[in-house]
């Protein structure tokens, strides 16, 4: 790497020698050249599946193009890097490429955003639909949001619709920013501050909406089908957004309902469990509908809540090797238990609840879910950036594969449209869950006013999912 960096800092400088007045060369230091390094060896050495090297330097050209034709080149003359098939002298043709646009287009550039365009251009290779690639700023917004840490933010949880390539909101907290400006479920967002939002994922497209506590966001909205004649101005709060929600329902039935699988989240279940079993719970519902996910330990940790001994997971790397992670001997509970799933139900929920199929621990409930069977890793850059890509896949405890399989529920029960999450009576896939545990199915015990819902995909202000569908209301 040394013998590489020298001869790159060479050949950019020689380049750069006779610049024009005006370029930016001078902004080159050794720490990007290290970022480059490193963003080209994480993404060839990290992705969990074998990446041809002229894939990632036609990425990272690409990535170079598409920063220069965003500022100002119309046609920009940028060489396709070249390296053997093994990788030698990939990095210093990446950092040839990046010294010449250096001294063809210095007005144009600011040197380490285009060291950046370059490595997401390396990411945007691996057509990873979970990978992606974070400045400082974001790695700090998605760690406060993966942890459920308080945030500046407004207060909803959004969804992505695919098939109307739209975001609108799924989940309006009580008392939030988003609520006090009128901000209701449904709406489609279609700008923030003036920019169509047409981000791809949900973290960068929840990085948008979150920002400086009492700073204001402009969000323009379709209710109904029609747009709203201005802009709805939001002013960022503190928000938390609560991971669990239980109560007691009719017949001694505790429900339990799980947002994400934040860091904390094995110990706020097993509060959870504990304090409806001190308050005399029989059974059990546990709600995973609409979690996307979060940390693969956590995940293992809240099945453990469930299951007393016994695999929960076996991971598998890159070169097939693979670990089983087995229950930590500490249940919280052995009553009777219902799982609720769903088409949003993805990653650490897939874990989970096929865990706890497995085991033959619980009834699962609901429709198939999402499919996602695999891990991302964060693999941090020496300036704090950060890529998030796939790193691995997992597998149940019996083995099954569920990437873009997901798990059959052992009793299907479609939601209607309408229906109202955690509300007996108006929550067919619940009503069937307490008719399993022998309760009556149609009578809270509070009123549904009163009722904390399931989220949506709690993206701006709750722990991510990294990847959804359409869902009716919806992490790592």
């Amino acid at each position: 790497m040394i013998r590489f960096l020298t001869l790159s800092l060479a050949c950019i400088f020689a380049l750069t020698a006779a610049t024009p007045p005006g370029a930016r060369s001078s902004d080159v230091t050794l720490l990007d050249l290290v970022e480059v390094e490193l963003g080209y060896s994480i993404v060839t050495n990290e992705f969990y599946e074998r990446v041809p090297v002229p894939i990632v330097l036609k990425g990272a050209r690409d990535g170079i193009v598409t920063y220069l034709r965003a500022h100002g080149v119309a046609n920009p003359i940028v060489g396709m890097p070249h390296a053997a098939p093994d990788g030698r002298g990939a990095v210093p043709a990446i950092e040839q490429q990046i010294g010449r646009a250096i001294v063809r287009y210095g007005s144009h550039i600011v040197t380490r955003d285009l060291i950046y365009a370059t490595i997401r251009g390396e990411v945007a290779a691996l057509h990873d639909p979970y990978a992606v690639f974070f400045t400082k700023a974001e790695v700090a917004r998605f760690s406060q949001a993966l942890d459920g840490t308080g945030f500046g933010g407004i207060g909803a949880a959004i969804g992505r619709d695919d098939t109307a390539n739209s975001w609108h909101i799924k989940e309006v907290f009580a008392g939030s920013p988003a609520a006090r400006a009128g901000l209701l479920p449904d709406d489609v967002i279609t700008a923030i501050d003036g920019r169509a939002l047409d981000d791809p994922t949900a973290e960068l497209a929840g990085a948008r909406l979150r920002g400086t506590v009492g700073s204001r966001v402009r969000l323009s909205i379709v209710r109904a089908g029609a747009a709203l004649p201005a802009p709805i101005v939001v002013t960022r709060a503190i928000v938390t957004p609560p991971a669990t929600t239980q109560r007691m329902l009719a017949d001694r039935i505790g429900y339990v309902a799980l947002r994400s699988f934040d860091a904390t989240a094995g110990d706020e279940v097993n509060a959870a469990l504990r304090t409806l079993s001190a308050k005399g719970a029989r059974a059990f519902v546990f709600d995973l509908r609409d979690n996307g996910g979060g940390y693969e330990s956590a995940a293992a940790a809240v099945a453990s809540r469930f299951i007393a001994k016994g695999p929960i997971v076996i991971i598998q790397d890159k070169h097939g090797k693979r670990r089983t992670t087995v229950a930590d001997g500490k249940p919280a509970t052995a009553r009777p238990l219902v799982v609720l799933v769903n088409a949003n139900s993805a990653s650490g929920s897939e874990l989970a609840a096929g865990a706890i199929q497995d085991a033959k621990r619980g009834t699962i409930v609901g429709v198939k879910t999402f499919g996602k069977g695999v891990v991302q890793t964060i693999v941090p850059l020496p300036d704090g950036a950060a890529i998030k890509l796939t790193s691995a896949r997992y597998f149940t405890a019996h083995g099954r594969d569920i990437e873009k399989v997901g798990l059959t529920p052992d009793v299907t029960v479609v939601q209607p449209d309408g229906a109202r999450f955690g509300v007996p009576g108006s929550d067919p896939q619940l009503d069937r869950a307490l008719a399993i545990l022998g309760a009556p199915s149609r009578t809270a015990s509070m009123p549904p006013s009163a009722i904390a819902q399931p989220s949506g995909t709690p993206v701006p202000t709750s722990p991510p999912q990294e990847r959804e569908r359409r869902s009716p209301t919806s992490g790592k």
